[in-house]
């Protein structure tokens, strides 16, 4: 395994797009008015009947992102504030990643290799991982001869690198904080005079709260649920198949970078989906098996990764999404 994502020497791979990509239905979009967008619990439920039906959904703001600029600022002043190293304000605040292995499930094998696949990583700043993120990215895809990916395009070869050789790249998840201004300090305004989304009652910083929402009568945060986590990525970085915790509803932003591709599985679609994960994923082993409500988890550990896609006589609908900065997922 390499040991770092810059170590990548991958044989050429060609971008021809995956038939089986191609075929996944896509996820349903919608695009609230401003007078919708006020009130996001009321605006979840009234969508809620229609979009439970995939698992998810992609939500368009009326209102534009926060510049790059914002965004990087404000994710800072959060990091520093959760940073107990950060005592030279000169200073800019690091973050730690972990290493995620890419290429862990080759597809002449049954089964997943029983082996970790989160390693420590290292420390940046923001402005250090984005340049390693994009020293990556550029020799990536350098090999390939076509400019210009699309999405699908850019999913194929995630897919062909998940069963090639092994290599790493660095992933930092789970980090509360958020890269939207704190809603103490900034209060938000009527969505028809609001600059950004931050500035709604979307800002992530304050939704789960927002009037409507069981959430807000809880007294103590839990980063995640009651409080946003913020997620730093680069190129392939990836995260498990899993159900939100107490099955509640998730909400996720995309504050700036490439766009991100999600997957989601029907409710109608999940008891067909495990049992094609068991099978083909797991070759039908039930030892590593523990079911929790419906959850899927090998040896304590949500489920790693497994393409949306069945084997030969199987199938299990699986939806598609597709955003970029400035959008919701629900």
């Amino acid at each position: 395994m390499a040991s770092s994502a810059a170590a990548v020497t991958a044989e050429q791979p060609t971008t021809e797009v995956f038939p089986w990509l191609k075929t996944l239905p896509l996820a349903p979009e919608y695009h609230p008015t401003l007078t919708e967008f006020q009130d996001p619990i009321a605006y979840i439920f009234k969508i809620e009947k229609e979009a439970s039906k995939y698992g998810i959904c992609k939500i368009v703001p009326p209102v534009p992102a926060s510049p790059k600029k914002t965004a990087i600022a404000n994710l800072n002043r959060s990091l520093a504030a959760r940073s107990a190293a950060s005592n030279n304000p000169k200073s800019p605040p690091t973050f730690t990643t972990r290493q995620q292995q890419i290429g862990f499930c080759p597809r002449k094998h049954h089964r997943p290799v029983q082996k970790p696949v989160w390693q420590s990583g290292e420390s940046y700043t923001l402005h250090q991982f984005e340049a390693k993120a994009r020293s990556f990215e550029r020799n990536y895809l350098k090999k390939i001869p076509k400019k210009g990916l699309s999405a699908l395009e850019m999913e194929t070869l995630y897919w062909k690198a998940c069963g090639d050789k092994p290599f790493s790249i660095e992933y930092a998840n789970d980090m509360p904080g958020s890269a939207f201004v704190p809603v103490s300090a900034k209060k938000s305004k009527e969505t028809g005079e609001a600059m950004t989304v931050g500035e709604t009652a979307w800002n992530m910083r304050g939704v789960s709260r927002a009037k409507g929402s069981l959430l807000r009568f809880m007294k103590e945060e839990i980063p995640g649920v009651t409080s946003p986590m913020v997620y730093v990525a680069m190129m392939f970085s990836w995260f498990a198949w899993h159900v939100e915790d107490h099955d509640l509803h998730s909400l996720n932003y995309l504050h700036t970078g490439a766009g991100k591709t999600w997957y989601g599985v029907p409710r109608e679609a999940a008891v067909a989906f495990e049992e094609v994960i068991r099978v083909h994923g797991y070759g039908g082993e039930i030892n590593p098996l523990v079911v929790r409500g419906g959850i899927l988890q090998f040896g304590g550990v949500i489920l790693q990764l497994m393409e949306p896609c069945s084997g030969d006589g199987h199938f299990v609908v699986v939806i598609r999404s597709f955003k970029v900065d400035g959008q919701l997922q629900w």
